[in-house]
């Protein structure tokens, strides 16, 4: 099992939107905070559903960074959340 940063950032209402540090391309919505962790994990099933499916974020585990308050300046009130995923048992059920 991996780990990975999401940054989630608070929206309209009690939407969270959900984006991956150094992968602006993986991005997901939430519609409450309860949500944030299974919509992260949806987002990177999905990018191993596509071609070529290894396009994950780099994992806490092969070396990624926390994201730095610098690099959080772009979003409005974020939160950093770890999350767990298995890519293999994705793939498997895939």
């Amino acid at each position: 099992m991996a780990h990975y940063d999401v940054i989630a950032e608070r929206g309209a209402g009690s939407t969270w939107w959900i984006s991956f540090p150094g992968r602006p391309g993986i991005t997901s919505a939430a519609d409450d905070a309860a949500e944030i962790v299974t919509q992260a994990r949806d987002a990177l099933a999905s990018v191993l559903m596509c071609p070529p499916g290894d396009g994950l974020p780099l994992s806490i585990e092969k070396g990624a960074r926390p994201p730095t308050d610098h690099d959080l300046s772009e979003f409005d009130h974020p939160m950093v959340v770890v999350i767990s995923f298995a890519p293999t048992m994705t793939k498997a059920a895939a």
